[in-house]
């Protein structure tokens, strides 16, 4: 019998744009999922092609939330290739009041802790705090194959932790630099006050918290994502992962903003 196939991978991580492709091979059939579409339908396209797909071999785009870095070219893509959206209700209400509109398209709700398929794809809601509507997480599950997915989080909850337990591979936000951040002269001190707070992002060592928590004996990779190019070092990040992860031998990349990162295969 054929072993099933879970892989990922990054289209590019950041304020300016978020995308990551999860490809599921199981029993002759392939299943391919965009979690969030954040640049134009140009770039995607672009940015799938370095992968080798196209925009029609997405079989569905997920939206984590309303914010444009996540959201702002999943209308677009999916009435060019009839691709279905799955996002949460108010993620969907948040985005009839604004200019993402998907009138007209397949738009299906997804809604915390509650599973559904997708192809070959177990595919798992969970909520996260942050400055949105109805924001969502994920993770992906085929047969005993198992990633999570945890960014744009203003702080850890217990429903978190219990959400990315036993993944094979993690996409974890690493977001800023706490000391970077506070000596910032880029940003004015209310949007500095939304990323730092509770509902907004996780800095290093919340990030770095949360990933201790997380280490277990069949954690096969790890991949820090959504790091700011203003107030963080991933230098710093790196140094991080290393302690986190060197002595366990397990292997961990960064996420970039224009080349994102290669199919990483979950094993």
């Amino acid at each position: 019998m054929t072993r099933p196939i879970l892989r990922y991978a990054s289209l590019g991580s950041g304020s300016s744009g978020n995308a990551l492709v999860i490809e599921a091979r199981c029993a002759g059939q392939t299943t391919r999922l965009l979690l969030d579409c954040g640049f134009s339908t140009k770039e995607t396209e672009k940015r799938l092609a370095r992968l080798e797909l196209t925009g029609s071999d997405i079989d569905a785009l997920l939206v984590t939330h309303e914010h444009d870095d996540h959201i702002g070219g999943v209308a677009r893509f999916a009435r060019r290739f009839g691709t279905p959206i799955y996002m949460s209700r108010g993620t969907y209400l948040s985005v009839l009041e604004h200019m993402h509109s998907c009138r007209g398209l397949d738009v299906f709700f997804c809604a915390d802790h509650k599973p559904f398929e997708l192809g070959v794809v177990q595919v798992n809601p969970y909520t996260v705090p942050h400055d949105a509507r109805e924001p969502l997480q994920f993770t992906f599950k085929c047969q005993d194959l198992h990633l999570g997915v945890i960014t744009d989080v203003g702080h850890i909850t217990p429903a978190v932790v219990a959400s990315l337990q036993n993944c094979h591979g993690l996409v974890i936000e690493y977001n800023y630099d706490a000391a970077m951040m506070a000596a910032s002269t880029k940003y004015p001190p209310k949007l500095k006050q939304r990323i730092i707070g509770d509902y907004g992002h996780l800095d290093n060592q919340v990030a770095q918290a949360l990933l201790l928590q997380l280490i277990h004996p069949n954690l096969h990779h790890v991949h820090a994502a959504h790091i700011s190019q203003n107030n963080n070092d991933v230098t710093r990040v790196q140094q991080l992962l290393e302690e986190a992860l060197s002595a366990q031998g397990i292997p961990f990349a960064l996420a970039c903003q224009n080349q994102g990162f290669d199919w990483f295969e979950v094993t």
